[in-house]
């Protein structure tokens, strides 16, 4: 599952806050012998949470591809373009 997550700095004297990163972290659910184990799947109720699920789909294939660029590349360094 992936997870945003906002950090937020507050200058305590003035109050101000101002966003300081984002990221996106992605977790794995694991069963008892250390293995990754299915979750149920979300409940999407809004056209918000669809979009964002959507965009979540979209950044994992494309760490898939990027993944699978790279073990192609070990295998033939010849296929790889810099």
């Amino acid at each position: 599952m992936e997870i945003g997550v906002r950090v937020e700095a507050e200058n305590l004297k003035t109050g101000e806050v101002r966003h300081a990163a984002s990221a996106y972290l992605t977790f794995v659910a694991i069963d008892q012998q250390g293995k990754p184990a299915p979750v149920p799947p979300l409940v999407l109720e809004t056209d918000e949470e669809r979009r964002r699920n959507n965009d979540a789909r979209s950044r994992t294939a494309m760490r898939l591809a990027e993944r699978n660029r790279q073990a192609q590349c070990k295998q033939d360094s010849g296929a790889c373009k810099q």
